[in-house]
C-alpha cells in the first residue's frame, strides 16, 4: 500500500506523526470576540463569546443589551436603558437579558 502525504500536512506532522505545537505566529493573533442576540421567552437576550487571547491582552468580556419599555398612559413615551451581563473569561459566554415587556433596541459587547 502506498501512502501520500500532502506538502502542507508534512509541515504539521512531526516524525512521530503527532500534531506539532502551535507556532509563535499563531500566538500573535488578536482576541476574536463576537456577540449575537435572540429572543428567549419573548425577551431579548445578547450573548458574547471571545476566543484566542493575543497581544490585545483581553482577559474578560461581557454582553451589553439595550432595552426599551413604554411608560405613561396619557402621554406614552419610550425609556431606553442598558443591561450588562457578568464579566466572563476568554472561552466562556456572557449573557445579558432584557426584562419582560420590553423590546431590544441594540446589543454589543465590552472587553477589558
Amino acid at each position: 500500500m502506498r501512502r501520500t502525504v500532502l506538502p502542507g500536512l508534512a509541515l504539521i506532522l512531526g516524525a512521530s506523526g503527532a500534531l506539532a505545537a502551535p507556532s509563535q505566529a499563531q500566538a500573535s493573533v488578536p482576541a476574536s470576540c463576537s456577540v449575537s442576540a435572540q429572543l428567549n421567552l419573548g425577551r431579548g437576550e445578547a450573548t458574547s463569546y471571545c476566543v484566542s487571547p493575543g497581544p490585545l491582552n483581553v482577559n474578560e468580556h461581557r454582553a451589553v443589551i439595550k432595552c426599551t419599555v413604554e411608560r405613561g398612559r396619557g402621554n406614552p413615551h419610550d425609556i431606553t436603558f442598558s443591561v450588562w451581563g457578568p464579566w466572563a473569561g476568554v472561552g466562556k459566554k456572557s449573557v445579558a437579558r432584557c426584562p419582560f415587556s420590553s423590546s431590544t433596541a441594540g446589543f454589543s459587547y465590552e472587553k477589558r
